[in-house]
């Protein structure tokens, strides 16, 4: 039975284990504001970003150390060379199959068949292995979140690894 706990708690046993010293965990207890989308998703402006690791080979890959990683690369939207480095997952299917991980194809595609209105000219990527927030929070979060409102993007997958 202890082999269906929650993901919180295989996820954090997890980074135990990895040998990581000890930190606090911080957690949102509220949601974030909301706020609806003001066209139709057919006629929307879709960014990706993700916590998937994903960089251009010839951008640095993340810091795999115990202190984790709190940078972002930027990707051109029509880009197939992607690599993964993330300490908190097991890279080999993503590098078979990007979309799993970070759908840029697929938002490609769905954007030419016209279920979306179209792709963002780039995407970001993080690691998610970033125990010190702060830079985060205040630093590299906002980046992002300013290029994506020069982007002019209508709506944000954000997809977790």
């Amino acid at each position: 039975m202890g082999r269906y706990r929650g993901f919180a708690q295989v996820e954090y046993e997890f980074v135990r284990r990895r040998v990581y010293a000890p930190f606090d965990w911080t957690t949102f207890e509220e949601p974030s504001p909301r706020r609806g989308l003001e066209r139709p998703l057919e006629r929307s402006r879709i960014a990706l970003v993700a916590t998937a690791g994903a960089h251009l080979p010839g951008q640095p890959a993340f810091d795999l150390g115990k202190g984790g990683d709190s940078s972002y690369r930027e990707l051109p939207a029509d880009t197939d060379e992607l690599r993964f480095s993330h300490v908190g997952y097991d890279t080999r299917r993503a590098d078979e199959d990007p979309d799993v991980v970070f759908p840029l194809s697929l938002l490609r595609r769905l954007a030419a068949e016209g279920e979306i209105g179209e792709l963002a000219p780039r995407a970001f990527s993080f690691m998610g292995y970033i125990p010190e927030t702060e830079p985060l929070l205040h630093q590299t979060g906002p980046e992002v979140a300013g290029k994506l409102l020069a982007d002019a993007v209508d709506l944000v997958l954000l997809v977790p690894s």
